[in-house]
């Protein structure tokens, strides 16, 4: 009989275990999606060449003295001006206390023609587009 009741303690103990993770699981909420949208563009009225690229970044820029870790890239070929980017991405894929940040450049194989020169830090919390400012390099 002893063991009759050891055994029904123990289904109990399974049944309690198995609704509060029921529970714990049912207000467990999925990872809310963040969305970083804007455009880059220049000031200067010239076309790009047909071959050049905008390539947009978002960055981790927490750590001082070293370079920023990408975190996702967007590769525009033949882009025209202003060149609009979107990352969507999990919010557990940023870390709190972290700095984020927009990088953007336009390329023409391996010369640099334009990239910003401003910081350009994410708000997470943020639904309006960025407008990223992209600067002429000097020849």
């Amino acid at each position: 009989m002893n063991t009759g009741l050891r055994l029904s303690a123990l289904r109990l103990t399974a049944l309690v275990l198995m609704a509060v993770m029921g529970v714990l699981s049912g207000c467990a909420t999925p990872n809310a999606l963040v969305e970083i949208k804007g455009q880059a563009l220049y000031r200067e009225r010239i076309a790009l060449p047909a071959d050049a690229k905008v390539i947009v970044q978002l960055l981790d820029v927490s750590k001082m003295d070293v370079p920023a870790i990408v975190m996702a890239e967007r590769v525009q070929q033949g882009a025209a001006i202003p060149a609009p980017f979107s990352f969507a991405m999990g919010s557990d894929q940023f870390q709190p206390g972290h700095s984020y940040a927009i990088g953007a450049r336009i390329m023409l194989g391996d010369k640099l023609l334009f990239i910003n020169t401003h910081a350009y830090p994410i708000d997470l919390n943020a639904t309006e587009p960025m407008t990223i400012l992209l600067e002429k390099v000097g020849d």
